[in-house]
């Protein structure tokens, strides 16, 4: 039985601190959201927020005080307890704002990842330099303590296709959660699906199946099936939905809803959401979202540095709807949480994974030494956009003569190379040291990419490498875990950023996205795709090596 409760800053901040927080700490209870200091069951009454029209670049809306100022004002008239945010830049300040928001009684639901720094759904990959920005902005927010949720992913595996990217997930939910271990914090971690019918099952068993250390610590559904007051609660799926869900141990949530498709939007749906239909399984919603933007989902108009709202039907709608429910709940105290965790699903032709094994937690320690200890290398460790395509050909090549299994991974087979994690260059460069030696040393070359030999590397045994601590602190040889049953059969397989902008090729291609991050390690010229910083995902042969490097460089 999970019982959790969600503290944004570590038990020694806690302490030195006089302030008092304006704002009760949440707790989870199996599979509900308690208010910790009354016991209430707590429902998500939110909206998505991210302002975006006047700006250029990557927007964060909890830094531009004009905006939140305006807004915050906005949000106690609307009647919500929290928003989910996209994109911040964890480099500014958010004090103010988010001091304005816990004064309002604002909950934040918050994305990890980040334009560049996200985990891509056609070509997967989870390393350091992607975590080491997630991390970043888990130190910069912890300390707020109406900062209530972590969301490591959104939308990332939308099709059977893409469900290797699932792995990578559940990885970095994995490895996050340990990292805020290491922080003595407990906010909890989740993913939010698309509602994709032949994978949704699939999705929803894989991240609560396993051990808790790589679970979901909730689960959201972005859904947009109920749309005008000529759909209902049966008509529009909601009824499979909550069904889905019934016998599930996490809390779950719409992490999205609000089909356009009929406007002005009446939002009939939530009196089902907080109601008898749902009210027992879920824990409220997120309305998609407060600003009309270009994709005309939003409540209000706003542009960036003035003060004017603009208020829609939409916004007398959803204010009217939202004031009418009030959801019962339980009391923490009488709740008997039940049920029991998921049998992961197995491998199959709609899933793409083996499901209780997962992709390694990155190293830079493992993967430094790896290129210490190389003795054909690349001269530079900056490569141009242009460069790395070559060099993407030229690994593509070699691995289509000889065995890449140390970089490579299949998902479906449960298979990530010892040194998989490493990013683009140091796997390329881990290629070209291997035709190296496959030549006996006779031509150290990467097409016309500049190379050196190394006549005494500093490190004498790569093998000695597996031994380097991962970067939460764990020694050993590189391994993923983290589910523990698998099902036999496909009999679940039917089921299942904000993408409502696009149909962006990873969590955060969308305008709804976490900010572009600073002062990175990584390795590639800044005009080159980081975002998709990926691996080979079959073990074996040269064409998916290739592919994968393409898009990292």
């Amino acid at each position: 039985m999970k019982f959790a409760t969600l503290a944004s800053a570590s038990l020694g901040a806690l302490c030195a601190s006089s302030v008092v927080a304006a704002i009760d700490p949440l707790t989870i209870k199996g599979s509900k959201w308690f208010n910790s200091k009354t016991g209430e069951q707590f429902y998500f009454k939110g909206i998505a927020y991210q302002p975006r029209t006047g700006l250029s670049g990557n927007p964060d809306p909890l830094a531009d005080m004009v905006g939140c100022k305006r807004d915050v004002a906005v949000f106690k008239d609307l009647g919500i307890n929290s928003i989910r945010v996209y994109d911040v830049d964890y480099t500014k300040s958010h004090d103010e704002c988010m001091k304005l928001l816990e004064d309002a009684g604002i909950y934040l639901l918050l994305d990890m990842p980040s334009p560049q720094y996200s985990i891509n759904r056609a070509e997967p990959h989870w390393d350091h330099d992607t975590m080491s920005h997630w991390q970043a902005k888990v130190d910069a927010f912890a300390k707020y303590p109406n900062l209530v949720a972590w969301i490591a992913g959104n939308e990332v595996a939308n099709d059977v296709e893409t469900t290797p990217s699932a792995a990578f997930v559940k990885a970095a939910i994995r490895d996050m959660k340990a990292y805020l271990k290491t922080k003595k914090l407990t906010t909890p971690v989740g993913y939010a699906d698309n509602d994709d019918p032949k994978i949704r099952m699939n999705l929803i068993n894989f991240f609560n199946c396993g051990d808790e250390g790589s679970r979901a610590d909730f689960y959201g559904i972005n859904t947009y099936r109920w749309c005008g007051d000529e759909t209902d609660f049966k008509t529009s799926g909601y009824e499979d939905i909550t069904k889905n869900m019934t016998s599930y141990t996490i809390p779950s949530l719409l992490t999205e809803y609000g089909c356009n498709l009929v406007r002005p939007r009446t939002f009939s749906e939530v009196k089902s959401l907080y109601g008898t239909d749902m009210g027992n399984i879920f824990s409220g919603g997120i309305l998609y979202e407060y600003t009309e933007e270009d994709n005309e989902y939003g409540v209000v108009k706003v542009s960036f540095g003035d003060s004017k709202v603009e208020k829609n039907s939409d916004y007398d709608n959803f204010k009217k709807v939202l004031a009418a429910v009030k959801p019962q709940g339980v009391k923490m105290d009488s709740y008997k949480a039940s049920g029991k965790d998921s049998v992961c699903p197995a491998a199959s032709n709609v899933w793409h994974v083996k499901s209780d094994v997962l992709p390694p937690t990155p190293s830079q320690a493992r993967c430094q030494c790896m290129i210490d200890s190389l003795g054909c290398t690349f001269k530079s460790d900056k490569l141009s956009t242009a460069e790395g395509k070559l060099v993407g050909e030229v690994v593509g090549n070699i691995c289509g003569a000889t065995s890449c299994d140390e970089i490579s991974v299949d998902t479906a087979k449960g298979m990530y190379g010892d040194f998989s994690a490493c990013s683009s260059l140091q796997r390329s460069a881990w290629a070209v040291n291997k035709n190296y030696e496959n030549q006996n040393g006779a031509v150290c070359e990467a097409g016309d990419v500049e190379t050196k030999t190394v006549s005494s590397p500093k490190q004498d045994d790569i093998k000695e490498c597996l031994n380097k601590k991962d970067d939460n602190g764990t020694a050993g040889k590189p391994s993923g875990s983290g589910s523990s049953s698998s099902q036999d059969d496909d009999k679940n397989s039917s089921s299942g950023s904000n993408s409502k902008d696009e149909d962006s090729s990873d969590e955060n291609d969308s305008d709804e996205n976490d900010s572009d991050d600073s002062g990175s390690d990584e390795d590639i010229d800044e005009d080159s795709d980081t975002s998709s910083g990926a691996s080979a995902v079959t073990a074996q042969l040269s064409a998916a090596v290739a592919a994968a490097l393409l898009l990292a460089f």
